[in-house]
């Protein structure tokens, strides 16, 4: 890739490779092709970006197999609601919710008693998202070919783990303003390429960057170059802990802890020692570390 996917700069500030031979998504193995993918850091507006993505039709297959598997466990977004109600300041508002898997976030705003439209947007319809849908369903991804949609505005539209899959963040910005109504909000969560975790190991063996699905990595520089040219501004911004490490469970954060442990004391020596106990030996979670954002942009 020659030009950042975020800004259009093609001056890159560094390259690095990431160090891995394949993939691994679910029980697949997907080898990388020569010579190998890098992480390329744009000069312009700070994002990270993979050099190759893969095809989104491969992409949207390797989806579709593991449908059962992936994304689509049952997380508490009790809080996730109550955040939006804050932000909103309103007991009442219609919510788009992209990347909806399940319907998690859809079914704690019924739970929660708020009134208004419950929809999603996803690249297919998975398994349970029936259970909170109170709208419509759009079927396709926000940065792909044109949706087709009922063209009534949301108040919120909520991004919880979508903006790393991007590939074209352009397209997708310019979706949103379309899709959200004046002074509406737009709520992300993604990974923070500038927290301390890839900032002490290297971004290139950052856990988060050696994900088939992942392809663009965002900081505050480029969240907010790429806001305010499609007419958002920030109104909150948070560094938290990713959400299925937000509730620890003692003996789980044990066991990461106890990995990252060792991961800290010998880094390069991790993968094999990980691999001889049958893992995958890329860098493991460390349950403390706050390496998401969580950003409401406003539309102007």
């Amino acid at each position: 890739m020659q030009q950042c996917p975020a800004c259009g700069s093609g001056a890159p500030r560094q390259s690095t490779p990431i160090p891995d031979e394949h993939y691994r998504f679910g029980a697949a193995h997907i080898a990388i092709p020569e010579p190998g993918i890098s992480l390329v850091e744009c000069g312009a507006c700070g994002l990270r970006y993979k050099s190759r993505f893969p095809e989104r039709s491969f992409l949207g297959e390797l989806f579709r197999s593991n449908a059962s598997a992936k994304w689509c466990s049952d997380y508490d977004s009790s809080r996730d609601v109550d955040l939006l109600r804050r932000l909103w300041g309103r007991p009442a508002f219609d919510l788009l919710d992209i990347g909806a898997a399940g319907g998690a976030l859809l079914v704690a705003c019924t739970t929660a008693g708020i009134v208004g439209r419950r929809s999603a947007l996803d690249v297919m319809r998975y398994p349970g998202i029936e259970r909170g849908l109170r709208g419509e369903f759009i079927e396709g991804s926000l940065d792909g070919s044109a949706l087709r949609w009922s063209g009534k505005r949301y108040d919120i539209v909520t991004l919880f783990d979508v903006l790393e899959h991007l590939y074209e963040p352009r397209v997708a910005f310019e979706r949103l303003r379309a899709l959200v109504r004046r002074r509406g909000l737009v709520f992300i969560e993604t990974g923070d390429a500038e927290s301390f975790w890839p900032a002490r190991f290297g971004i290139h063996q950052w856990w988060y960057t050696r994900l088939i699905e992942h392809h663009v990595f965002w900081c505050r520089d480029a969240l907010e170059r790429i806001a305010g040219e499609h007419g958002f501004e920030i109104v909150y911004w948070r560094q938290v802990r990713h959400n299925s490490r937000r509730r620890l469970q003692l003996a789980k954060a044990f066991s990461d802890i106890l990995k990252a442990g060792v991961y800290c004391l010998s880094p390069q020596h991790y993968a094999a020692f990980a691999r001889l106990l049958g893992g995958q030996g890329n860098q493991p979670w460390f349950p403390f570390a706050r390496d998401h954002l969580r950003v409401a942009l406003m539309k102007l």
